[in-house]
């Protein structure tokens, strides 16, 4: 029975939708190690013992931000700064989990945090797409126009002017 609900369980996972990085493109899926079969038993060495309701929940950083950006996509913003802080002590010094930390920061107009954790982000991962973004577009509502450009620039050097955080600063800032 274990078996059955382990494999079942694996395929479901495998015929999943591949989940979204921060800003939403789609991101390779972990890899799942496959099921070793059990032996068999017979019924006469058989012993009756429970068998389990549900395989535990493992939580990963990629199950928690899928979770935690239906929250932000509803923009219930509280509630996912909260996930975000627990997923923050979960998985500490986690680039995208300090970027969506930022993003839920700027939108509940904590610009101060928000730059704090965007600085922590690109900290850990200096080519970040998505918080090199968010940053340059807290510099926009900050005023800072220069160094949304800046951004920009990094952006460019990384993805060219066709990728989507390019796209996006890009417009935010307009022709300033």
């Amino acid at each position: 029975m274990f078996t059955k609900t382990l494999t079942a369980l694996l395929v479901a996972l495998l015929l999943s939708p591949q989940p979204a990085n921060s800003a939403g493109r789609e991101v390779p899926a972990a890899p799942v190690e496959e099921a070793k079969p059990q032996p068999s038993a017979t019924p006469s060495t058989t012993k009756s013992e429970p068998s389990p309701t549900a395989a535990p929940t493992v939580k990963t950083v990629t199950s928690e931000l899928n979770a935690i950006r239906t929250l932000i996509n509803s923009e219930k913003y509280p509630a996912a700064l909260t996930s975000l802080k627990s997923a923050d002590k979960s998985f500490p010094n986690n680039a995208d989990v300090n970027n969506l930390l930022g993003y839920t920061s700027r939108k509940l107009k904590q610009y101060s945090q928000a730059g704090s954790y965007y600085t922590k982000a690109l900290k850990i991962d200096p080519k970040h797409l998505g918080a090199l973004e968010y940053q340059g577009e807290l510099f926009m509502i900050l005023k800072k126009t220069s160094s949304a450009k800046s951004n920009l620039a990094k952006i460019k050097a990384i993805c060219g002017t066709s990728c989507e955080e390019y796209i996006d600063l890009k417009k935010a800032i307009g022709n300033k």
